[in-house]
């Protein structure tokens, strides 16, 4: 099953030196073979290989696994030519992310591997044979089926999430730093259980900072570009060239510098690949060439493949102080929560509607987090709804609306609040709350636990949200689930939460090693260089927000 990749940019090594030209191809992958990804940090990557799982949107590219296409178009009596995932292309892949370990959520390893088996329907006996084959793979028996994932160790879990990956019967495996957190022997099980994976006819994909490792596997290596472009090579091209790796705004790996020395002075690639049988001509290869020229590393300015995105508009609450823009929301949430009428609630609703819309509040980002709020808001609603009533019956309507109105009240203020970390920087927020705390020059002790204690709070909200979606595409991409179906969406929450929740309690220990360590002290503080200044268009959006608060209260 070949991996066809279109409308992807291809850079092409050009016979002048040090040219290259960049052209919209197709990239094909064949199965059967190793590819390694390589390319600088924050380049895209992770990103890179999520669109190929389907977990992001497509961006333009054509993806495709054999004849099964990612996307399909499909019209909706709501919406013409929409874009939805191939149930057959997503059953094709095994993901395995960053960190995997931190996606379980089963009580067994058993549990673990039959989520993941469970998409592709196989017999009870292929599937419990396939658990005890993967178990082998990562260096296990049987007896750790019923083993518990939450009291394993780090390294335990990561080689539980592998076991997972491998446990799938897709035609490819998509694979993110799949070594972070192994030692020497895990490398080596990994590496021997690649090989046969490819040997079998799987395709591989691998993403790897470990290239020494990484290359001696690969058939082929992908180079991301900073303009977000890929280069095709293979290794014995890579050894002949160091210099691709510096056009793609990499440093050369100081064991690259001694291989490609190696094979000027005659050693067979194929020897170089081995290191225990090249050690002697490294020795040979360095006293010759003790000192090699740094190729000029190319000052490539164009955008990444993490940031192909179009550039958002700034929000035009950026242009307002800091401090006003939270005595505003303050204010605004306040309104918000005194009421007790639908009619009262319905008027904020719109009015936080049309503020969301003015204050351009990037809401879409958080889109997956805000269904999940709005689903446990009717759920709640329901289950306060159930129940023996006074006249015999098991439902009360009164009973669900108004536990629906208390939920609403603040999803609502959430909801206007969760783009604000955004559009204010917790760093703007600390310097304006710095310059309303200061006495005679000087920050109080109290003032200065409080400031630090708020910032770094709103600092960790993008983090949260950012760790949600995270989730979720993990979830997809291991569940496969992508039916829009009430009982698929609900499967989707509870896959999703469960790992959320305890990396809430892994940020939770962050922000408290960041207070301990980022100027919670016992001495006072001076302030800093007053960076905003409240002007007349601060006064009018605080006296605004009072107006509203103010007229709603009344009308309560």
């Amino acid at each position: 099953m070949t991996l066809v990749i279109e409308g992807l940019k291809m850079t092409r090594a050009r016979a002048d030196k040090g040219m290259s030209n960049t052209h919209t191809g197709a990239l094909r992958l064949e199965a059967g073979t190793i590819t390694v990804l390589l390319g600088a940090n924050g380049v895209g990557k992770t990103r890179f290989m999520e669109t190929i799982a389907g977990l992001r949107d497509p961006d333009g590219l054509a993806i495709s696994y054999g004849t099964e296409p990612l996307w399909i178009r499909k019209n909706s009596r709501l919406r013409s030519n929409m874009l939805l995932r191939n149930e057959k292309a997503m059953l094709a892949y095994s993901y395995s992310c960053q960190s995997p370990e931190e996606q379980l959520f089963a009580r067994s390893v058993h549990d673990e591997l039959q989520y993941v088996l469970r998409p592709y329907q196989l017999d009870h006996a292929v599937s419990e044979l396939r658990c005890r084959e993967v178990l082998a793979a990562v260096g296990w028996d049987e007896s750790w089926l019923d083993r518990d994932p939450y009291l394993m160790s780090g390294g335990e879990r990561r080689r539980t999430a592998l076991a997972s990956m491998f446990a799938a019967p897709a035609a490819w495996l998509l694979l993110d730093e799949p070594t972070a957190g192994l030692d020497a022997a895990g490398h080596e099980r990994l590496g021997i259980r690649l090989k046969r994976s490819a040997a079998e006819g799987k395709g591989v994909l691998l993403i790897s900072h470990e290239s020494d490792w990484a290359l001696q596997l690969a058939d082929h290596v992908l180079i991301m570009h900073m303009n977000g472009s890929v280069q095709l090579a293979n290794r014995e091209e890579l050894l002949a060239n160091p210099g691709l790796l510096e056009e793609a705004g990499m440093e050369i790996p100081a064991w690259l510098r001694v291989a490609h020395r190696m094979m000027c002075i005659g050693v067979p690639p194929e020897q170089i690949w081995r290191p225990a049988d090249s050690a002697a001509h490294a020795a040979v290869a360095i006293h010759r060439d003790a000192e090699s020229k740094l190729l000029r590393k190319r000052q490539d300015r164009r955008i990444p493949f993490a940031k192909r995105d179009s550039e958002k508009p700034l929000s035009p609450l950026s242009n307002f102080d800091p401090r006003a823009v939270w005595l505003a929301y303050i204010l605004f949430s306040a309104a918000i929560l005194i009421q007790s009428t639908w009619t009262g609630l319905g008027a904020m609703a719109l009015l936080v509607a049309l503020s969301i819309h003015l204050g351009k509040i990037p809401l879409r980002r958080w889109r997956g987090a805000i269904m999940a709020l709005t689903a446990f808001t009717i759920s709640v609603a329901l289950l306060a709804g159930l129940g023996p009533q006074e006249d015999g019956g098991y439902w009360s309507t009164d009973a669900a609306l108004a536990s629906l109105q208390s939920l609403l009240r603040p999803l609502l203020a959430m909801l206007l609040g969760f783009g604000l970390p955004l559009a204010v920087t917790p760093l703007r927020l600390r310097r304006s709350l710095e310059q309303l705390f200061a006495v005679f020059g000087r920050l109080p002790q109290w003032g200065t636990k409080l400031i630090l204690t708020v910032t770094l709070l709103l600092r960790f909200i993008p983090v949260l949200l950012s760790e949600w979606e995270r989730f979720a595409r993990i979830g997809m991409a291991r569940g496969k689930r992508i039916r829009r179906t009430p009982g698929g969406a609900f499967k989707r929450l509870q896959e999703t939460s469960i790992p959320f929740m305890l990396a809430l309690f892994r940020l939770g220990e962050q922000v408290s090693d960041a207070l301990e360590s980022r100027g919670v002290s016992m001495e006072r503080q001076p302030t800093l260089l007053i960076t905003e200044r409240w002007k007349g268009r601060d006064s009018l959006l605080a006296a605004a927000s009072a107006a509203i608060l103010l007229i709603f209260w009344l009308w309560q």
